[in-house]
């Protein structure tokens, strides 16, 4: 099986090397000539820029220190139409490719120059954002009525669904290209390898002809960056960024084909990671910044959802390296793995899906580390915020609505799985029924009435019980109205589980999103100078209540936990409620030094001899101590 594997691998190998000799000069003439307008071009651009004033002045948001001019992307511009139509023109009218016409040209030039003339008018005097994004919808509308839709990739969607998502997929696109465009040299770079990846891509399916147009474009970016890269003498601009959004999302809906898929919609969308997962980012954050009170996030002013801000991708790892250019290379190189990812992917074709899932589980661990102490944390602080206006009046409709969403699924399911048929009679028979006696069920045991966010193990053991029951009885039902014994079984076993798991998980959800915000702080928090860090010294009980007083408190505490200290031996490197006990107190003056505890907090009880022991080892010192109690004690 490997050298059969090995065999193909190396057939196509030698195939594709036989198809890039043949048209080699093209190919190569297509680079070249685009990169060397860019080069000729560009000074001329940026000198025209700076004389009529189209400059990039420095301020608090921006990353460049002196004036720069802007609008360099009349040079990209300009150099990739320029040698299409030598193209076509020293090939005596003949089209580039079967794709790629002269019909193509026009269309695209005459979108792509009302584009351009926008970005230039924002460059220059400033342009508001719903007459940028209003102009966009017109160019993806021109371009979708010429022919360019997701809808002959994908499946035959109706045409105004084709509309919407074709609209969307090319305004989006040139949204995130404009959005990343915050660094030297980062939107060009990004272009070039998303440019290579898709060429790559056709070049494997056999679609040599097509990669022209990406070449031109890639060799049109080598020659900007020149001048772009950090130090850069000159900016894209909005102009030049929203013009690379609108290529690297058009492009590929032309060449794209069902048989495909993953090079016309699975490598753009690898090729343009950074900027989609930067724009999804932003209008995540920013939409919870909206929400929150303004002393939250440290401003004077509530903040909206278009007020730009600086935790783009490339500032956060700007402010990690220190160094423009090291930050801009570190993005070249994530966006070059996710087009190899891609790329490969297309090459292994059987093993595909297996190689996708642990790409997709990496970039996941990745994605999720990336946004802990930003969206996840003001993500979580919205919620607590918003948590102390629910009311039951609220909150009991929308957990009767929820749980009868999640039985009506639950049946669904149980029904397709355990082979019973899903037709007109079981809906209007069976489905009622089935949801109605477990809804009774849950009612009878009091379900509604419990306040969830302070439950115990009994409250869930009786909603467990009200379910495990009122399943039985719908079996029982069932039974003798006939259903055969092992399907019957099958779907029994299958409701009480699919609809156990949402009904328990909307139940902790509200106090786990405290627990995991209080995950999130501790991450948080520990970067600022004015933290307290805290050692705790017993394990027990108090220490569980102390920790669901800061947990209730989670968004807004300016402690943390630094480990636990207990004298029980049995217990040293243990972990209690996600804390390392790190030894007993005999050992509690060098815990306090190598975890850098500015407070002990005793949570337990001490003896007379251990009271005067803490007090003599720590008299004078900067580290406090303190005694956490809940007693009962005698009203006075």
């Amino acid at each position: 099986m490997t050298s059969t594997w090995t065999n193909s691998v190396f057939d196509s190998l030698i195939e594709l090397l036989l198809r890039l000799t043949t048209d080699g000069v093209r190919y190569i003439f297509a680079f070249f000539s685009a990169l060397t307008v860019a080069l000729l071009l560009t000074p001329v651009v940026r000198e025209y820029a700076r004389k009529i004033g189209m400059v990039d002045q420095p301020d608090a948001r921006r990353i460049n220190k002196v004036a720069v001019p802007r609008g360099g992307g009349v040079a990209v511009f300009v150099a990739f139409h320029l040698v299409l139509l030598a193209f076509t023109v020293l090939g005596g009218g003949a089209p580039i490719s079967s794709k790629f016409d002269f019909f193509w040209q026009w269309r695209f030039f005459l979108a792509s120059s009302l584009l351009l003339l926008v970005g230039l008018a924002d460059d220059k005097i400033g342009v508001r954002p719903i007459v940028k994004l209003t102009s966009q919808v017109a160019v993806a509308s021109i371009l979708f009525f010429s022919g360019v839709k997701v809808g002959g990739i994908i499946v035959a969607f109706p045409v105004w669904l084709d509309y919407l998502v074709t609209v969307f997929w090319i305004v989006g696109a040139i949204n995130a290209f404009n959005l990343i465009d915050g660094m030297d040299g980062l939107s060009t770079g990004l272009s070039l390898i998303a440019c290579v990846g898709l060429a790559g891509a056709l070049v494997f399916s056999g679609k040599t002809a097509d990669t022209i147009p990406y070449l031109v474009l890639a060799g049109a970016c080598l020659g900007f960056l020149r001048y772009n890269f950090h130090p850069a003498s000159v900016f894209l601009g909005d102009s030049g960024s929203m013009f690379l959004g609108l290529c690297v999302a058009t492009l590929p809906l032309m060449t794209g084909s069902r048989q495909e898929l993953v090079a016309s919609l699975g490598v753009p969308l690898l090729a343009m990671g950074i900027p989609i997962f930067d724009t999804m980012l932003a209008i995540w954050r920013r939409s919870a910044r909206a929400l929150l009170p303004a002393e939250l996030i440290g401003v004077g002013t509530q903040t909206s959802v278009m007020q730009p801000d600086k935790e783009h991708v490339h500032h956060r790892v700007l402010r990690r390296t220190l160094n423009q250019r090291s930050a801009a290379m570190i993005l070249y190189g994530v966006s070059a793995a996710l087009v190899l990812v891609g790329l490969i992917g297309m090459f292994l074709r059987n093993h595909a899906p297996g190689f996708f899932m642990i790409a997709f589980i990496v970039a996941t661990a990745v994605a999720v580390r990336h946004m802990i102490s930003v969206e996840l944390w003001d993500t979580g602080r919205l919620l607590s915020q918003r948590r102390a206006t629910l009311r039951q009046a609220v909150v009991v409709p929308a957990y009767i609505l929820l749980d009868v969403l999640f039985l009506v699924l639950a049946w669904i399911t149980a029904r397709f799985f355990s082979g019973l048929p899903l037709g007109r009679d079981a809906f209007l028979y069976n489905l009622p029924m089935v949801v109605a006696i477990i809804f009774v069920a849950l009612a009878v045991s009091r379900s509604y009435r419990r306040v969830w966010s302070r439950a115990h193990a009994r409250d869930y053991v009786l909603l467990t019980l009200a379910l495990f029951a009122s399943t039985l009885l719908v079996a029982c039902l069932m039974l003798m109205f006939g259903c055969e014994g092992y399907n019957l079984a099958q779907f029994t076993m299958l409701m009480f589980a699919c609809s156990f798991f949402p009904l328990i998980g909307l139940r902790v959800a509200r106090e786990s999103t405290r627990s995991f915000l209080h995950m999130i702080e501790k991450f948080v928090i520990r970067e600022h100078a004015d933290t307290e860090r805290i050692l705790v010294y017993g394990g027990g009980v108090r220490f569980k209540l102390y920790l669901n007083e800061m947990i209730s408190r989670a968004g807004s505490n300016k402690t943390m936990i630094v480990g636990v200290v207990d004298d029980d031996i049995h217990l040293k490197g243990r972990i209690i409620s996600g804390y390392e006990v790190l030894g007993g107190s005999d050992r509690l003056v060098d815990i306090v030094q190598t975890t850098g505890a500015t407070r002990i907090l005793i949570a337990c009880d001490l003896t007379d001899e251990m009271e005067r022991r803490l007090l003599k080892e720590f008299a004078g010192s900067v580290v406090k101590v303190t005694c956490w109690k809940c007693c009962e004690q005698p009203l006075r």
